[in-house]
Formats: C-alpha cells, structure tokens, sequence
C-alpha cells in the first residue's frame, strides 16, 4: 500500500508545502514578522536619494524599524519627519504596518 493510500485510509490528506507553511505563519504570527522586513527594502523609495544616502536601514525589532544615521545633524532632522515617513512607508505596507522607527548614529560609515 502507498503512503498516499495509508494517509487517506487514516483520513490524513496531503498538503501543499506552501498551504501548511502560509498556516503556520498566519498561526503563530511569523508571517506578519517576515512582511515587515520588507521596509528594508521599502527604504530607499520612501524617503528618495537624498535621505537614503545617508542613511541605512538595519533592522527591524517587533514592528519598529532601526535606521542608521550618517550624522547627528540628520538624527536630527529626520526625528523631527518621522511621522511623515513613517506614514508614507505604510502607505504602501497595509499587509504588515511599521509602528515606529527608530533612527540611531551610526557607528561606522561604510
């Protein structure tokens, strides 16, 4: 007797890899966790050349995003447009919103 023909006797049905994959990451919330990383990529279309030349994202921790800043002049300037940003970035990102960022000097310049 097949495996298929055993499962089906048990009442087992195979799945898709990717249907149980896309259940378990519904379930235990990894889904949601894996879309907010594409802020990182979101990045440098969301604040333009200007900003993303001086800055780098590096993470994102629960749903705030971290963002290397190149200078503490631009800490500052871009503390006082996060709201701006952040709600450009979730304009495009509704699946899976970014609830803050967090900017931070950083620590070498590449």
């Amino acid at each position: 007797m097949s495996i298929e023909a055993k499962s089906r006797a048990r009442g087992a049905a195979f799945k898709a890899v990717g249907e149980v994959l896309e259940g378990y990451l519904a379930e235990s919330g990894l889904g949601e966790s894996l879309a907010r990383l594409g802020a990182l990529d979101d990045w440098p279309g969301t604040v333009g050349d200007r900003v993303s030349g001086v800055t780098r994202p590096v993470e994102v921790r629960g749903d705030t995003l971290v963002v290397e800043v190149l200078s503490s002049a631009w800490l500052n300037e871009l503390s006082m447009m996060k709201g701006m940003i952040l709600e450009r970035l979730n304009s495009v990102r509704a699946d899976a919103p970014i609830g803050d960022i967090r900017f931070r000097l950083a620590e070498t310049v590449e």
